[in-house]
């Protein structure tokens, strides 16, 4: 029987604490599907939903706590650290996942959106991948609330990529530029049945694919 080991409270918040520090020394530029350019710091949150491939997660999470996102966590042993570092930075956590616990997750999600006015991300190909696919469960969300469904995707010149992992999630180093492309809101029609949300989802996938080339594109020529 496999034993989950929970991480230590403290040392996850002191983890939390560091990955806050080394997000502040980053050099985060946002661009918008306009073109123009803004910092996290002058982007105007509001209640839209935030959709992003968990390779992206280590990249945008210090933006997710000094923004005040709702956030979707996986179940699970890296969930639990995944929480109490976003929660240490001060966002808010719902744990949960399509493939396991999803449907409860996304009940909760709804009955505290209607109350918050903020904005919600999700990790759209976790919490086994493929990685860079989206699930259906942000096309869902966006329906039943009616929020925009924004694709997001990052890139960073100087950023080690954790071979080991499903989804290759990358760290960019001190220091670093990262830039975040935020890309058009994918219409979601409310009361989409299964057959249309699995085309939407495929829909968003070729979306994330798209502002994750433009990031790198950026990086690329800086």
């Amino acid at each position: 029987m496999r034993i989950r080991l929970s991480p230590p409270r403290p040392l996850a918040r002191a983890l939390g604490r560091l990955y806050g520090l080394l997000h502040r020394t980053l050099r985060v530029e946002g661009i918008l599907p306009d073109g123009s350019r803004v910092t996290p710091a002058s982007y105007p949150f509001g209640p839209e939903i935030f959709a992003f491939c968990e390779r992206d997660a280590l990249a945008l999470g210090g933006i997710l706590g000094r923004a005040r996102f709702t956030t979707l966590i996986a179940p699970g042993r890296d969930g639990d650290w995944a929480t109490e570092v976003v929660t240490s930075l001060g966002g808010r956590v719902v744990r949960g996942a399509t493939l396991r616990g999803g449907a409860p997750a996304l009940a909760q999600l709804l009955r505290d959106l209607p109350g918050d006015d903020g904005p919600l991300a999700l990790v759209v190909d976790g919490p086994l991948g493929p990685s860079g696919v989206a699930r259906g469960g942000a096309v869902v969300c966006a329906a039943r609330t009616g929020r925009p469904l924004r694709p997001v995707g990052a890139a960073a010149r100087r950023a080690p990529v954790l071979k080991r992992s499903w989804s290759r999630i990358w760290l960019p180093l001190p220091f670093s530029r990262v830039v975040v492309v935020v890309g058009e809101p994918l219409p979601v029609p409310t009361g989409v049945g299964r057959t249309e949300w699995e085309r939407l989802a495929g829909e968003l996938t070729a979306r994330l694919a798209a502002v994750r080339s433009r990031a790198l594109e950026e990086v690329a020529g800086a």
